[in-house]
């Protein structure tokens, strides 16, 4: 099912800036454009069409185009009077300038030394050919507290700045932007954080070099380094997609490129309704992909390494945890050095359903000897279909009952 733009749509904003020259001119209409949503999600894990609901919340062409005032608003000009050179402390005059309903910064680098917030419903931010530079220690470059915002933006963290973009409101859209260099080292680290069980896309973002230095103490918040982030105490109540975004470098004490987690102090985790789909990842020191949310779908993601030396606290490069109904699928794990190829684990108390893995291409060394594919404690998990090459046992099924295990390939050497 397809959800398509309307004159109100501005996921499609480029479509319509494109069409206007760069403006909103009066009577200016967005081009037509189609485009299909992500999956929705049944109780027993299995996916259906777009929900009209979804659509309406997500999907390119729900929300109210920005008006030609709100656009046309200078931060360089008065009363605002931010100077845009990447020296000044902007701070103060950029978080007017969003007071005041500011969407599409002027050209320039906007140097803050606190967190900016864009508050309210429907809001729009874009940053077009600025950037924001977070110069301020572990601070949070900008935090989105509203329903349904529209954010395409440039956040460099200039290796101080903690987070770059943190989103707390349902049925955002966080789309073509840029986050890099976000560091801390006393702090967890996350260039997109969202905490929702609304629903956000995320899609079609570069995200480079985040690094928490850590404390030596796995799992205790200092040492957690992310690119994408999506949480919740609860279950979710819209679907969200994480889609298309290339990341790059997540390192230290233990860097997860995508980390999903819905949790209320129970297992098997909560109903996150994420798809994980189409994303470019390079480099982490723990893991490319960690799923701690059941109704979930990690399909198509390509995982690339190219560090010279294994990482510290090397993980499995998809690692399902207690979770159930997920879904792997079609995703390309290449040679690296970290652990092993994709895990899922459940517990004996709880045995996970739903688990399928399928049409999975992994490589490895043939010196390296883990595991490619392990399931445990696991009730009727399939592994059908998977491409294995190098080194390590292939499948590898503990603790589980009525497995299906069918049509995997093994080959020597990587190819």
């Amino acid at each position: 099912m397809a959800a398509k733009s309307s004159t109100r749509g501005v996921r499609g904003a480029a479509v319509v800036l494109t069409a206007c020259l760069g403006l909103l001119l009066t009577g200016c209409q967005p081009l037509e454009k189609t485009e299909p949503g992500p999956p929705e999600f049944r109780n027993d894990g299995t996916r259906t069409a777009l929900s009209a609901e979804f659509a309406q919340k997500l999907s390119i062409g729900e929300l109210a185009l920005p008006s030609r005032n709100a656009v046309a608003l200078n931060p360089k000009l008065a009363p605002f009077n931010a100077k845009g050179d990447g020296v000044t402390d902007d701070t103060i005059a950029v978080q007017m300038w969003l007071n005041a309903g500011g969407i599409r910064l002027a050209n320039g680098t906007y140097r803050i030394v606190k967190g900016l917030t864009l508050a309210g419903n429907d809001r729009h931010f874009y940053t077009a050919n600025a950037k924001i530079l977070a110069d301020g220690p572990n601070i949070t470059a900008l935090t989105v507290t509203g329903k349904k915002a529209d954010i395409r933006a440039y956040i460099d963290g200039n290796n101080r700045a903690a987070f770059g973009l943190k989103v707390t409101g349902a049925a955002a859209a966080v789309e073509n932007g840029r986050y890099e260099n976000f560091r801390s080292a006393t702090q967890s680290a996350r260039a997109i954080d969202a905490t929702t069980t609304g629903g956000i896309i995320v899609r079609n973002n570069v995200v480079r070099n985040v690094v928490s230095v850590g404390d030596k103490t796995r799992g205790n918040g200092p040492g957690f380094s992310r690119g994408i982030g999506l949480n919740a105490r609860t279950a979710a109540t819209a679907n969200s997609v994480i889609s298309g975004n290339r990341i790059e470098n997540i390192t230290g004490e233990e860097g997860d490129a995508i980390h999903v987690l819905f949790y209320d102090g129970t297992y098997p985790f909560k109903s996150g309704k994420v798809s994980i789909s189409d994303n470019q990842i390079r480099n982490v020191s723990r893991r490319f992909i960690k799923v701690q949310a059941s109704n979930v779908v990690v399909e198509r993601n390509t995982l690339n390494f190219d560090l010279a030396r294994p990482p510290a606290n090397p993980g499995p490069a998809i690692d399902i945890i207690r979770s159930e109904y997920a879904n792997v699928i079609g995703n390309k794990i290449n040679p690296n050095l970290i652990g092993t190829g994709i895990t899922v684990s459940g517990v004996s108390a709880t045995r996970l359903r739903g688990i399928d893995i399928r049409d999975n291409i992994l490589r490895q060394k043939d010196a390296k000897t883990a595991v490619n594919i392990h399931v445990m404690w696991a009730t009727s998990p399939k592994v059908r279909n998977n491409r294995i090459y190098g080194g390590g046992a292939g499948v590898l099924i503990r603790s589980s009952t009525n497995a299906l295990v069918q049509g995997n390939i093994r080959y020597p050497g990587i190819r």
